[in-house]
């Protein structure tokens, strides 16, 4: 089969998950009232994102929370192998029409499921305006089954090069106290503000010896992007340093589930209880994204 024909076909298999007609365009995505969406991203690996987002989901599914983890990191399935789980399917399957987006959801039980929605960077760009649209509108229809969406993406610069925090509001930038980390995370922060000014921050600070590091690290970081790029976010809280974190990635588990009573397991039920009771207090609602504008935000992002 010729590349144009495998381009042809590719674009068809979009049309069907989306759910349009060949001529019709997505306009928006219609993000349901009452779903929380929000991408965890960091400016450099190795702070501990992946972690955050498992058990950050553990914890919200244990206060009734039906949570659906996109797993946005290139490749396949990281999270599903950290939590020693298959992930059969890859997203290249999808897009060639072999089988149904919902199909490669991989269930993680007690509320928490993963979509292994990670492709290669050169995938992903070779997808046109149009058809990334279609790709986060199909995934927006399994929006119905669940009451928050973590959108785990990958480090660095490059983090938000899939598109899919396109359809978060909420930009939760995982940070620890080493300088690399600050620095990679003002950058971040400097591009992601740069190009929506509509995102809402939060600063979540991993790996601390305790609390109040985490506040002074919060305090510094705030009062420099205040300063000198007018950015304002909120102090989503401190995960503190924990032996035990390593161990429950041996037993390939979460942590909050294998050690409930841990440092770190305290921070993320913390954490999950603050979003909860923004849920409650209507905090949480997601204004729709427009996808023109998230359009040109992506692909000013891939030209840069």
């Amino acid at each position: 089969m010729t590349m144009s024909c495998l381009a042809t076909d590719q674009a068809e298999s979009l049309r069907r998950l989306a759910g349009r007609a060949k001529t019709e365009v997505p306009d928006q995505l219609q993000v349901r009232e009452g779903l929380r969406v929000i991408s965890v991203t960091s400016g450099k690996g190795g702070v501990g994102k992946t972690s955050v987002v498992v058990n950050l989901a553990a914890s919200l599914a244990a206060k009734g929370q039906r949570v659906l983890i996109v797993d946005c990191n290139p490749g396949i399935g990281d999270i599903c192998l950290r939590l020693g789980k298959d992930a059969p399917f890859r997203m290249g399957q999808v897009l060639s029409g072999d089988i149904d987006l919902k199909e490669t959801v991989v269930e993680l039980g007690g509320g928490v499921s993963v979509l292994p929605a990670g492709m290669e960077m050169q995938q992903y760009s070779a997808l046109s305006p149009w058809e990334r649209s279609a790709l986060m509108q199909a995934m927006l229809r399994l929006q119905n089954d669940y009451d928050c969406f973590l959108i785990d993406t990958g480090s660095g610069m490059a983090a938000n090069l899939t598109g899919f925090a396109a359809i978060a509001r909420e930009i939760m930038l995982v940070v620890t106290p080493e300088p690399t980390s600050i620095t990679d995370a003002y950058a971040l922060i400097k591009m992601l503000s740069g190009r929506d000014s509509s995102f809402r921050f939060r600063l979540l600070i991993n790996m601390c010896r305790d609390n109040q590091e985490g506040d002074t690290l919060f305090s510094k970081l705030a009062a420099i992007t205040g300063r000198f790029l007018q950015v304002q976010f909120d102090h989503a809280g401190t995960i503190l340093h924990d032996e035990l974190l390593v161990e429950s990635v041996r037993r390939r588990g979460a942590l909050c589930r294998l050690f409930p009573d841990a440092k770190a397991s305290t921070g993320f039920k913390n954490l999950a209880h603050k979003i909860n009771a923004e849920r409650s207090a209507g905090a949480g609602a997601m204004p729709v994204a427009s996808v023109a504008s998230s359009t040109m935000w992506r692909n000013h992002e891939l030209s840069s």
